[in-house]
């Protein structure tokens, strides 16, 4: 497995798994991602920001996330700590999940964060998406709040080094 910085050539790619996930998600009955959300454009504009992580295995994407400052996305006071690190938009190919990929790619956004010099990694969840929450207090996040903002009312978890 690689964990590398996304491209533009890469785009196309990313979003045909993206709808993949999506359709994946609604069988699953899951209230994430509601409203067209994430748009093509979203996951182009961290592409172009160079924010868009990628795990590959064999020459394919098998998973995607935005990796960036919390400063770049959410209100001051969100966190416990500043200069922290975040990701969202964590999606595993059809056909890979339950096979660590996504325990990879939260694991290897970890160790960047460290190497980048961050406090942390505050990140946002649903709390009804189970699967992503095991996977990130399997990883030492801990819960901080539940928080309203405009485009939805998630769950706060911070990781402090």
């Amino acid at each position: 497995m690689e964990y590398l910085n996304a491209t533009m050539k890469d785009l196309d790619e990313i979003i045909i798994m993206k709808n993949a996930v999506k359709k994946r998600i609604i069988k699953e009955q899951l209230q994430i991602w509601l409203n067209g959300y994430p748009q093509d454009e979203f996951i182009a504009e961290d592409i172009e920001k160079g924010y868009g992580r990628i795990v590959k295995i064999n020459n394919e994407i098998v998973a995607y996330a935005v990796f960036h400052s919390t400063d770049d996305e959410y209100p001051k006071g969100t966190f416990k700590k500043e200069l922290l690190q975040s990701f969202g938009r964590v999606m595993v190919k059809d056909g890979y999940t339950g096979k660590h990929i996504g325990d990879f790619l939260v694991s290897s956004m970890i160790e960047e964060a460290k190497e980048m010099g961050a406090t942390g990694i505050g990140i946002l969840a649903d709390t009804f998406n189970t699967k992503a929450v095991n996977l990130y207090q399997k990883h030492g996040f801990k819960y901080e709040k539940f928080e309203h903002f405009e485009y939805a009312d998630l769950a706060v978890y911070g990781l402090y080094f």
